[in-house]
């Protein structure tokens, strides 16, 4: 009777014992498998220019990676050790709610806080094509597409950015009368008076893209394919003075104002624009002629593949000199007893009157070239302005 009862006993104790264990079943595998133990390894540096910054921490076991805040990433799974990750794009500002963490196959999870950091990005640049450059009152002025300006008051060492108001193209600029004007699409006249650094409309109501600009006695004079223009207060109004010539760009000298463009096209006017006469034949009537510059008593005009035709005698007549190129030339300029014209991966230059030119450069473009102050300064797209003291050596001082 004794043992049938110890026998009872014991068995109710061990159904106790098993019952006690199944229940807490999971409780002990929990105790045996405790949640990640995370840890940061190498921090985000702050502040930090990259948008997609890498982090890298521990883990003391693998699981999955969920994400907090403000950060997030492509990895999605932790191994036992070291897990480097890379942040998705971040725009620039302090990140100090970012998280991470990672749960094991048991569902346990810990959570991990990223240290605070900083990104700031650099801030791209937008360099613009740059189109005709010009000197005056001791200041370089430049202009481009999109309404862009660039001003240089110390002989083109740094630029500074004008405020045209406008998104336009700027063609060409020219300076008188303490006045900068520069012409354009669709029939874009704006002028300045303090040096480029703020800009007004002219009065004009056609459409007409204008490609070059002149100024003398007292007149400017702005040129394009279809119409020509003329304004005789310093490019505040402007009225239109004739039709029909296929010209591209202007320049002043000996009382005349001389265009050149299309199909060689050369026209002179010596009353300031109210008439003009149509050069008979320049020689290059195949040709266009993008360029004229007045010079040491001579006009010059520059063309495509590498045409260079030379008037001594106030554009009544003119003959072609030789450039050495066949690249197609953008402009020319005179200044300290030097000629230089530059184009297409050109630049040539002439130091006996414009008798024989030499090339200089055959690497950099340029779309318009000036002289002031003992120094020639070239433009050119991208933004790229460089600058001579005698056009054979050239230094970049701006742009991409």
């Amino acid at each position: 009777m004794k043992n049938i009862l110890l026998f009872q006993i014991i068995f109710v104790f061990i159904l106790s014992a098993c019952s006690d264990f199944s229940g807490n079943e999971d409780g002990v595998e929990a105790s045996l498998n405790p949640a990640p133990i995370l840890n940061e390894v190498t921090a985000v540096t702050t502040p930090t220019t990259d948008t997609t910054p890498n982090y890298t921490f521990s883990s003391s076991e693998a699981g999955t990676i969920t994400y907090g805040g403000s950060c997030s990433s492509s990895k999605k799974n932790a191994i036992s050790g070291n897990n480097t990750i890379t942040l998705r794009t971040l725009s620039d500002g302090t990140y100090s709610n970012c998280t991470i963490t990672v749960t094991n196959t048991l569902g346990n999870s810990a959570t991990l806080i990223i240290s605070t950091f900083v990104v700031d990005s650099p801030t791209l640049l937008k360099y613009y094509d740059l189109k005709g450059i010009t000197f005056g009152n001791n200041t370089f002025v430049t202009v481009g597409e999109k309404g862009t300006v660039r001003y240089s008051s110390d002989n083109g060492s740094s630029w500074d950015n004008g405020t045209s108001g406008r998104t336009s193209e700027f063609k060409e600029i020219a300076f008188g009368s303490n006045s900068f004007v520069a012409v354009g699409y669709r029939g874009t006249h704006s002028y300045s008076s303090d040096n480029g650094t703020s800009w007004d409309n002219g009065t004009w109501s056609d459409f007409d893209s204008l490609t070059g600009v002149a100024y003398g006695n007292n007149t400017f004079i702005g040129v394009s394919s279809t119409n020509l223009t003329r304004s005789t207060d310093s490019g505040s109004n402007w009225n239109k003075i004739g039709a029909g010539l296929k010209v591209i760009d202007v320049a002043f000298g000996n009382s005349k104002f001389v265009a050149c463009g299309a199909e060689g096209a050369v026209v002179i006017s010596s009353d300031n624009g109210g008439s003009w006469t149509t050069y008979g034949n320049s020689g290059v009537s195949a040709y266009t002629l993008n360029g004229i510059t007045f010079g040491n008593n001579q006009f010059f005009a520059v063309g495509n593949s590498g045409q260079l035709i030379k008037s001594v005698d106030n554009a009544s007549s003119w003959s072609s000199v030789d450039s050495t190129v066949t690249k197609k030339l953008n402009s020319i300029v005179f200044g300290n007893n030097t000629f230089v014209g530059v184009g297409y991966r050109t630049v040539i230059v002439s130091t006996d009157n414009g008798s024989t030119f030499t090339i200089k450069e055959d690497t950099l473009t340029f779309n318009d070239v000036t002289y002031g102050n003992g120094v020639f300064a070239a433009v050119g797209d991208d933004e790229i302005i460089y600058t001579s003291t005698d056009g054979d050596t050239w230094t970049k001082v701006h742009g991409k």
